[in-house]
C-alpha cells in the first residue's frame, strides 16, 4: 500500500498510485514500507532481471507475468548498449554511470520506457477504462522522454510544458519533432517552477477534473512525482554496484559513494531508496548548479526558494522547488503532518525549515565557471567528454572528496551519475573546450564527434534530418485552456 506524504490516511494500492500520479491532497505517494533485499543474491543478473525483481517488490498487484512483459517491452532493443546503463571508469577510484544510452539520450529514458507499460498493467488490474492525459512539466529531458515513451500508445495522451528559452536547442528540437498526434509540447513564458506549479495545481482542480471526466479523460503524471517514475531509477544503483564488483573495482559488500546531479531530487531519492533497501551506499552527495537551493538547505536546514532562478548551461537542474524532496522529508520525519505544514509554508511563504538527521547525505554546488573548467580538465586528462550536468556532479564530487582527504576520513570508491549525452549540449561542451561553435546543431555534433572520437548518436543523426514545427508558446494563464483543448483529442 501507498499513502500521501501529507496525510497517511489517504491510502492507495500500488496500481492506484501508479495511475493517479499525485495524491488527492497534493502530496506524493510513498510506500508504507521500503522493502529490504539481499543484494548479493542478485549478483550476475542482467539489468532486466533486476528490474523485474524491484518492480515485483513495489508493484506486487501487477503480477509476475505482467511485470515480465513490462520489462521486456520497455528495455528490449530500445537501448544502444546491452548493459542498458554501463559503468565507465575514469581512473582507479572513480567511475561514471552512463544513463544516456536510450532513445532520447538522457537518464529519463530508463523510467519513461517502463512507465507507460506499468500504467497499462495498472489499468488492467484496477479495471480502469478512462483515457489518461499525462501532464508533464519539464526542464529539458523529461518532456521528450515522456513523449517518446507514450507516443502512439492507445488511450494515453501526453501534454508537455517547458520553459520558453529555458532548454537547450537540441532538447527543444527533440520535443518539436515528435509526429504522433497523442503527444505535444508547449513552451511556457516562465521558468520550470512556473510550469511545475501549474501542473500540480491542475491535479487538485476539481472543476478541471469534472470537465475532463465528461470526456472520459483523467489526469496523471510522468514527472518524478509519479512513483512509477521513481522506482525504475532504483534499478541502476543495484546494477552499477554489481558491475563494479564484477570489474574488481570494489569487493562485495564494500561501501560505495555516489554523487548525483540533482534538480527535482528524484534521481538521488532513488539512490536513497536503494540504500534503505540494503545496498551498501555510504555517502549520497546532492550536486546542484548555480541554483543551489538544495545545497543551502542541506547545509543550513532552511529551504528558501525566494530567489531569482538563474538560466544555466545545465537547464535540467534549473529548478527552485524540488518536488521529490517532499518524499525525503517524509521518510526522514515519518510524520505526514510535519510534511503537510512545511509544504504549505513553502507554497505560501516560499521557505521552510527542517532538522536534517541523515549524516550520510552531502550537499554541494558548481557555478558556471566550475562547469566549464571541469569539462575541459576531464578532456585534457582522460580524453573523456561529459555534458554540463555530469560536470556539475564531477566538480562537487572532487571538491567534497578533497575536503574529506584533508580530514583523513576513510575513502570509498566514487561513482558519479552521468545523466545526459554531451551531444545534447554540444555548444556548451565546445565552448568549454575553446572550440568554435558552428551555427547548426548537425555541425556542432560532427565537431564534437571529431573531438571525442565518439560517433554522433543515431537518434541525433535522425533528428538532424527532421524539420519539425516551430515551438508553440503559451502564457502561464493559457495553460488551463490548452489542457482542456488537448484532452478532446486524446
Amino acid at each position: 500500500m501507498y499513502h500521501s506524504t501529507r496525510d497517511a490516511s489517504l491510502r492507495a494500492t500500488d496500481a492506484e498510485a501508479l495511475l493517479q500520479g499525485l495524491a488527492p491532497d497534493g502530496g506524493l505517494f510513498v510506500p508504507e514500507k521500503i522493502p529490504t533485499v539481499d543484494f548479493r543474491a542478485w549478483r550476475g543478473l542482467r539489468f532486466e532481471e533486476v528490474a523485474q525483481r524491484i518492480f515485483r517488490l513495489y508493484f506486487p498487484s501487477l503480477g509476475e507475468e505482467r511485470i515480465a512483459n513490462v520489462v521486456k517491452t520497455a528495455y528490449d532493443k530500445r537501448f544502444r548498449t546491452r548493459q542498458i546503463c554501463p559503468v565507465h571508469p575514469v581512473d582507479q577510484t572513480l567511475a561514471l554511470l552512463e544513463l544516456w544510452h536510450g532513445p532520447t539520450l538522457a537518464f529519463k529514458d530508463i523510467a519513461l520506457s517502463a512507465l507507460p507499460h506499468l500504467m497499462r498493467a495498472a489499468q488492467e488490474v484496477t479495471g480502469d477504462t478512462d483515457r489518461l492525459l499525462i501532464l508533464t512539466a519539464t526542464s529539458g529531458d523529461t518532456g521528450k522522454a515522456a513523449m517518446e515513451g507514450f507516443a502512439g500508445v492507445d488511450g494515453f495522451g501526453v501534454l508537455v510544458f517547458y520553459p520558453a528559452d529555458g532548454v537547450s536547442r537540441a532538447q527543444e528540437k527533440q520535443m518539436c519533432t515528435q509526429k504522433e498526434n497523442n503527444v505535444f509540447a508547449y513552451a511556457v513564458e516562465g521558468n520550470f517552477d512556473d510550469c511545475q506549479r501549474a501542473v500540480k495545481a491542475f491535479f487538485t482542480d476539481k472543476a478541471m477534473a469534472s470537465s475532463l471526466k465528461k470526456q472520459g479523460v483523467r489526469l496523471s503524471s510522468a514527472n518524478s512525482i509519479n512513483i512509477g517514475r521513481l522506482v525504475p531509477q532504483i534499478v541502476y544503483y543495484f546494477t552499477a554496484y554489481e558491475s563494479l564488483v564484477l570489474a574488481g573495482a570494489i569487493s562485495e559488500g564494500a561501501p560505495l559513494d555516489v554523487t548525483v546531479p540533482t534538480g527535482n531530487f528524484g534521481d538521488v531519492l532513488a539512490g536513497y531508496y536503494a540504500k534503505r533497501m540494503g545496498l551498501p551506499l555510504r555517502i549520497l552527495t546532492v550536486a546542484s548548479n548555480t541554483n543551489h537551493v538544495l545545497t543551502d538547505f542541506g547545509q543550513s536546514g532552511t529551504y528558501d526558494a525566494r530567489r531569482e532562478l538563474v538560466r544555466t548551461t545545465s537547464p535540467s537542474m534549473d529548478i527552485l522547488v524540488s518536488s521529490n524532496l517532499e518524499r525525503f522529508l517524509y521518510h526522514e520525519s515519518k510524520d505526514a503532518e510535519i510534511v503537510r505544514v512545511e509544504m504549505q509554508k513553502l507554497a505560501s511563504e516560499g521557505h521552510f525549515s527542517f532538522a536534517l538527521s541523515d549524516k550520510d547525505m552531502r550537499w554541494g554546488y558548481a557555478d558556471e565557471d566550475a562547469v566549464q573548467e571541469t569539462i575541459a580538465t576531464l578532456y585534457r586528462t582522460a580524453h573523456q567528454v561529459v555534458d554540463p550536468h555530469t560536470a556539475v556532479a564531477l566538480h562537487v564530487q572532487k571538491m567534497l572528496s578533497d575536503a574529506q582527504s584533508d580530514k583523513d576520513e576513510a575513502r570509498a570508491y566514487q561513482l558519479v551519475l552521468s545523466t545526459a549525452s554531451p551531444f545534447k549540449f554540444a555548444d556548451t561542451v565546445l565552448r568549454a573546450l575553446h572550440r568554435p561553435v558552428p551555427a547548426s546543431l548537425a555541425q556542432q555534433w560532427e565537431e564534437l564527434a571529431a573531438l571525442s572520437k565518439v560517433p554522433v548518436p543515431e537518434p541525433l543523426r535522425v533528428l538532424a534530418r527532421e524539420k519539425g514545427h516551430a515551438p508553440q508558446r503559451l502564457t502561464r494563464e493559457a495553460m488551463h485552456d490548452a489542457v482542456i483543448g488537448f484532452a478532446k483529442g486524446v
